[in-house]
């Protein structure tokens, strides 16, 4: 998966238009989508930018994954967080929802790390 179909798999996560994350970027609609057709790439700063409007890394908008999608992450962090599930039969609250999807992102991340 490329980097421009990462960025729109996540934006559409936040159900941001493109007019949206534009302007949270401080760039043109036409710009961002550029980024997302592939026909230009954003500088550091931007990167930086979309690393904290979507809440994902940059590192992980930057790589390509083979082993797993971005859709299949965005699908399971949305369970995760909004799913109906229960653990030792209590229903997580949305702190302790917001608790297992950092502590799962920080498993993939380390074995992705020791992987290498």
């Amino acid at each position: 998966m490329s980097f421009g179909d990462r960025l729109k798999s996540y934006r559409k996560y936040h159900n941001y238009s493109q007019c949206q994350m534009a302007q949270k970027l401080g760039i043109s609609q036409s710009v961002y989508s550029r980024y997302e057709s592939g026909g230009l790439e954003p500088s550091i700063t931007t990167l930086k930018k979309i690393s904290i409007c979507l809440n994902v890394s940059i590192d992980y908008l930057l790589e390509n994954y083979e082993d797993y999608s971005s859709q299949d992450i965005v699908d399971f962090e949305y369970y995760i967080l909004h799913g109906n599930y229960s653990l030792y039969s209590k229903t997580p609250t949305p702190d302790d929802r917001q608790m297992i999807s950092t502590i799962i992102k920080a498993i993939f991340d380390h074995s992705k790390f020791r992987a290498k």
